[in-house]
């Protein structure tokens, strides 16, 4: 009987995450999949033994060779369609292995049949959030690339050769370097040495792959990227794209910038010196969002380990938890983004207003950074109970011991 119940209440969770997985594929199969194109085009160039650079394309493969080592799933077949579909699948499976191994970060003392069924609720939420949607409506990697960071840094710092996934994440798209130099600030050396060892593995894999792809990319195809993302765009979520927006002077946005890395950094590698393994991802991860010269709105898949980490806040019952977790879920259910999209032109004075609107993601990773370092300082001050930072907020400082 005991075990017909156990069953039974495994029911709707399961349900409720395979319904969200077929809303999102629903969703995504009237998208442009203009990436997925992108990316087929240029796996079947590499197959063929040509450049996947300068292809004549309305929209060029800007990505450093390794990013050829993702791609090619999407060669299978002749058919557009099932490449699209494949690619469906592909990341709709990281996003649900991501929110398995986030969970788990969270919650290390729940038992499996907890753990599956908070991890299915979760993942039918992460589903219908708007990154996570326009990812898979354009058929963008960051899904894949979120589910290679977690991954490699699963276990840390027990394990410390996992992390060369988080190196070939690296070098296909190089946002997720600052997890390297994290584990290098947390004095998690070996841990940073095999990230790096996996990034140089995945270059010389490419360049293996496709020799001609490495010549047009030293030769002068890395300026491609430069060149797509270069003018100024109310969709770019990012220090500096913000301040590109807003006609301030170069300079202002790359020392803002530099502010916020080196912030990023220092609370990335306090949280990992703690063992707080989840906080330390989610910050460094916005921190990337941050000061990465382009942030689009798919990027901000990377947003979902912080998200996770606020629920796991709310039993505090901190204001600023609350708020920074309702803000965040409301804003990607409204697709705020979208509601506050009034063109790229720059921001004038009387638009001032719609700063927070237009640029939601931006004032969000900011503020979540703010209330980390306030959460950490105040915690480290000795009135910790229930803060980030402390044993009584429910943080892993040592590792669960091994199931029987």
């Amino acid at each position: 009987m005991e075990l017909a119940r156990t069953m039974w209440s495994a029911v709707p969770p399961l349900a409720g995450a395979a319904a969200a997985a077929i809303v999102a594929w629903w969703a995504s199969t009237t998208g442009s999949h203009i990436d997925t194109a992108v990316f087929r085009d240029t796996a079947e160039a590499v197959l063929q033994g040509r450049s996947p650079y300068f292809l004549p394309s309305d929209v060029p493969f800007v990505y450093p060779p390794a990013g050829l080592l993702v791609t090619l799933p999407t060669a299978i077949g002749r058919n557009f369609h099932a490449a699209t579909m494949v690619w469906l699948a592909i990341s709709i499976a990281a996003l649900g292995r991501t929110t398995w191994i986030l969970v788990d970060l969270a919650w290390p003392t729940l038992d499996a049949v907890q753990l599956r069924r908070r991890a299915c609720w979760l993942f039918a939420a992460a589903c219908v959030l708007e990154p996570t949607l326009i990812t898979l409506s354009f058929g963008q990697v960051g899904l894949v690339l979120l589910w290679l960071t977690v991954e490699g840094l699963r276990g840390q710092p027990r394990h410390p050769i996992r992390p060369w996934l988080v190196g070939v994440a690296a070098a296909a798209k190089l946002t997720p370097t600052v997890v390297l130099v994290g584990l290098a600030a947390a004095g998690r050396w070996r841990s940073a040495f095999w990230g790096m060892a996996g990034f140089v593995g995945a270059c010389a894999a490419a360049a293996a792959l496709s020799p001609a792809a490495v010549r047009d990319y030293v030769g002068g195809a890395w300026r491609l990227a430069n060149d797509v993302n270069s003018a100024p765009d109310v969709l770019n979520h990012s220090l500096i794209g913000v301040t590109t927006l807003v006609a301030l002077p170069a300079w202002v946005g790359l020392t803002v910038a530099a502010l916020a890395l080196v912030l990023g950094v220092a609370l990335t590698a306090a949280l990992w010196r703690q063992g707080d393994e989840l906080a330390g991802l989610s910050t460094v991860l916005v921190s990337g969002l941050l000061v990465s010269p382009v942030s689009w709105p798919h990027h901000w898949v990377a947003i979902y380990p912080s998200l996770i980490l606020l629920l796991r806040e709310t039993r505090t019952r901190r204001a600023w938890v609350i708020v920074l977790l309702s803000t965040a879920i409301v804003g990607m259910l409204l697709w705020v983004d979208q509601v506050g999209l009034r063109g790229s032109r720059a921001l004038l004075p009387g638009d001032a207003w719609w700063f927070p609107q237009r640029e939601w993601y931006v004032v969000w990773g900011v503020a979540l950074l703010g209330w980390t370092a306030a959460a950490l300082l105040t915690g480290r001050r000795g009135s910790n109970r229930g803060r980030l930072g402390s044993p009584a907020a429910g943080i892993p400082l040592t590792h669960k011991p091994p199931k029987a």
